[in-house]
Protein backbone atom coordinates (compact mmCIF):
# COMPACT_ATOMS: atom_id res chain seq x y z
CA UNK A 1 0.00 0.00 0.00
CA UNK A 2 2.75 2.49 0.82
CA UNK A 3 4.25 2.27 -2.82
CA UNK A 4 0.62 3.04 -3.96
CA UNK A 5 0.31 5.94 -2.34
CA UNK A 6 4.29 6.61 -3.00
CA UNK A 7 2.87 6.71 -6.75
CA UNK A 8 -0.08 8.83 -6.65
CA UNK A 9 2.20 11.56 -4.96
CA UNK A 10 5.04 11.24 -7.41
CA UNK A 11 1.94 11.49 -10.10
CA UNK A 12 0.82 14.53 -8.19
CA UNK A 13 4.23 16.55 -7.97
CA UNK A 14 4.53 15.48 -11.80
CA UNK A 15 0.91 17.06 -12.42
CA UNK A 16 1.17 19.81 -10.35
CA UNK A 17 4.38 21.23 -12.19
CA UNK A 18 2.96 20.44 -15.63
CA UNK A 19 0.24 22.43 -14.52
CA UNK A 20 2.77 25.29 -13.85
CA UNK A 21 4.46 24.49 -17.00
CA UNK A 22 1.75 24.95 -18.90
CA UNK A 23 0.15 28.48 -17.05
CA UNK A 24 3.58 30.20 -17.78
CA UNK A 25 3.37 28.97 -21.50
CA UNK A 26 0.13 30.66 -21.90
CA UNK A 27 1.37 33.40 -20.25
CA UNK A 28 4.47 33.64 -22.02
CA UNK A 29 2.80 33.40 -25.21
CA UNK A 30 0.48 36.13 -24.46
CA UNK A 31 3.07 38.28 -24.11
CA UNK A 32 4.97 37.33 -27.79
CA UNK A 33 2.50 35.52 -29.51
CA UNK A 34 2.16 32.37 -30.70
CA UNK A 35 4.24 32.26 -33.92
CA UNK A 36 7.83 33.05 -32.42
CA UNK A 37 11.13 31.01 -34.09
CA UNK A 38 11.81 29.31 -30.48
CA UNK A 39 9.64 26.45 -31.65
CA UNK A 40 8.87 23.92 -28.79
CA UNK A 41 12.65 24.87 -27.34
CA UNK A 42 11.67 26.92 -24.13
CA UNK A 43 12.29 26.57 -20.59
CA UNK A 44 8.31 25.86 -20.08
CA UNK A 45 7.79 23.15 -22.52
CA UNK A 46 11.01 21.53 -21.08
CA UNK A 47 8.85 21.59 -17.37
CA UNK A 48 5.91 20.31 -19.17
CA UNK A 49 7.81 17.54 -20.56
CA UNK A 50 9.44 16.73 -17.49
CA UNK A 51 6.32 16.89 -15.62
CA UNK A 52 5.42 14.80 -17.82
CA UNK A 53 7.56 12.19 -17.32
CA UNK A 54 7.58 12.70 -13.41
CA UNK A 55 3.77 12.20 -13.47
CA UNK A 56 4.16 8.72 -15.90
CA UNK A 57 6.63 7.38 -13.41
CA UNK A 58 4.26 7.92 -10.52
CA UNK A 59 1.56 5.92 -12.48
CA UNK A 60 4.44 2.98 -13.31
CA UNK A 61 4.94 3.09 -9.69
CA UNK A 62 1.20 2.55 -9.10
CA UNK A 63 0.35 0.02 -11.32
CA UNK A 64 3.60 -2.31 -10.34
CA UNK A 65 2.17 -1.68 -6.82
CA UNK A 66 -1.11 -2.68 -7.70
CA UNK A 67 0.54 -5.93 -9.36
CA UNK A 68 0.59 -5.24 -13.16
CA UNK A 69 3.34 -6.59 -14.96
Amino acid sequence: MTKFKTGIRVSLIGTALEALGIGLDIMHHLDIGIETPEGLITPYHLMIFIGFLINFVGVLITLYSRGYK
